[in-house]
């Protein structure tokens, strides 16, 4: 990792009596919160040996989280600037006023994928009705393995799932991505998304 980059940005940031030969106006003394996002183990090392907030990239490497939120939580120091661990996980979530739309909005999602697979560079696709369609057996299977961490239902599927992810892995803060075409039904996806979240919350 690099964190000798993250020792500069937090001097950076920190007060006049701090810096060095480089001083980053207007940074200074601003004190802005440093947070590390990361895709495997070593970030998770990083931020918990440096004491700073995680953020972890499930959206796109699940393969890795359970592990990482250990390796976070298992090595953190408490520091200047957090006394205790403070998981971030980052999720895919489609949400829609059935399950059956948002696994239909959830193509765009798998298309998008396939382009990492395939190497091609394509505009956020429309939703089809048959996903066999535009992938292959073994593209499925392999998009099933990134897509793993999602959540993707109606306001009470969603819930539901986001409850059970929360009770396993007792993230203090879910950062949502969606990929959905249709502007109007995204807004829409997260304003759903909240409910759910609120709703836990109560």
């Amino acid at each position: 990792m690099f964190p000798d980059e993250v020792r500069d940005l937090l001097r950076y940031f920190g007060p006049p009596e701090a810096q060095s030969d480089v001083i980053a106006y207007p940074a200074v003394g601003t004190g802005v919160p440093v947070y590390i996002l990361g895709s495997t183990t070593d970030s998770a090392e990083l931020a918990a040996h440096m004491g700073l907030p995680y953020a972890f990239a499930a959206h796109f490497a699940p393969e890795q989280m359970e592990a990482a939120i250990r390796t976070y939580r298992g090595l953190f120091r408490p520091s200047a600037y957090l006394d205790r661990p403070y998981m971030i996980v980052c999720l895919n979530v489609v949400a829609a006023e059935t399950d059956e739309e948002a696994r239909r909005e959830l193509t765009t999602l798998q298309q998008f994928f396939l382009n990492t697979l395939r190497g091609t560079n394509r505009l956020l696709p429309p939703p089809v009705d048959d996903p066999d369609e535009v992938m292959s057996p073994i593209e499925r299977a392999a998009l099933e393995a990134r897509t793993r961490m999602l959540l993707c239902g109606s306001r009470e599927t969603v819930q539901a799932q986001l409850a059970a992810f929360l009770d396993r892995h007792e993230a203090d803060e879910i950062m949502a991505v969606t990929y959905i075409y249709d502007p109007a039904r995204q807004i829409r996806s997260y304003e759903l998304f909240k409910q759910a979240a609120d709703a836990i919350r109560r």
